[in-house]
């Protein structure tokens, strides 16, 4: 008991060693026990396939704007029309066309069903891999881009928790485990803990800066739901931006 007197023959001596030893057995019970409070990373390939299987709540047709600025300031602009139609209960297509001078140049579809992969239409066929890696409207971005075909990639990984863009994100590492020529090798997103949405996106080949930067450049909350309003891909070699401007209601 605290200020009572102690007999000198109920005193235990420790060796240093031991004392040591002890010290150091509290301090890892006390870390264990502070990890403990601190909220798992979720499962990378989980993550992956929640953004994944996100299926649109109705049909939609969305119109936009693809502004393409060059190096010495060169811009040009596309026209698109975003069409977004459910298939079924587990099934889904995103259609895209590109127009220019009044006339389609461009016409992708993207079919989505849960549990299986993307498959790419172009101009009414099915496309051949190496055509969705190909600029779309003349912009950085890539029509597999739209389709997120990263999060396919059996290698998912959440790194960390980090705040982006005032939002909490998970940070996500997808790697492509035999990329082909001209594939992506990595992609580092940041997803939004709270909607699912990818704010950031970081895409690398086998360099290891990454060669395109994505990001949600308008965000804002309308009817207690967020939605996007812009969004940029930058390519870091040529410099050049290529933003995509939702007109919603």
């Amino acid at each position: 008991m605290l200020g009572s007197p102690m007999k000198r023959t109920n005193v235990r001596r420790f060796s240093p060693i031991s004392s040591a030893l002890s010290m150091a057995l509290i301090s890892a019970l006390l870390l264990l026990d502070g990890l403990q409070a601190v909220e798992p990373l979720p499962d990378g390939n989980q993550l992956a396939k929640t953004i994944r299987n996100l299926i649109p709540e109705e049909n939609v047709e969305i119109r936009a704007t693809m502004e393409v600025i060059e190096r010495e300031n060169k811009r040009f602009e596309t026209e698109v029309v975003i069409q977004v139609e459910k298939l079924g209960l587990a099934q889904w297509q995103t259609t895209y066309k590109a127009k220019r001078d009044e006339d389609v140049s461009e016409h992708w579809r993207v079919r989505r069903e849960i549990g299986q992969l993307n498959r790419y239409e172009h101009k009414g066929r099915l496309a051949k891999r190496t055509e969705i890696l190909s600029s779309m409207a003349g912009s950085s971005f890539y029509i597999a881009d739209f389709g997120m075909e990263f999060l396919h990639w059996p290698s998912q990984t959440v790194l960390k928790t980090q705040r982006r863009k005032s939002r909490l994100c998970h940070v996500l590492e997808s790697r492509n485990p035999k990329p082909a020529k001209g594939e992506y090798h990595r992609v580092v997103s940041w997803v939004d803990k709270e909607t699912g949405g990818i704010l950031l996106a970081d895409i690398y080949t086998a360099e290891a800066k990454p060669i395109k930067r994505f990001a949600v450049k308008g965000l804002t909350k309308k009817n207690g739901r967020w939605q996007v309003d812009e969004m940029e891909m930058r390519d870091t070699k040529t410099r050049a931006r290529s933003r995509l401007y939702f007109h919603l209601k």
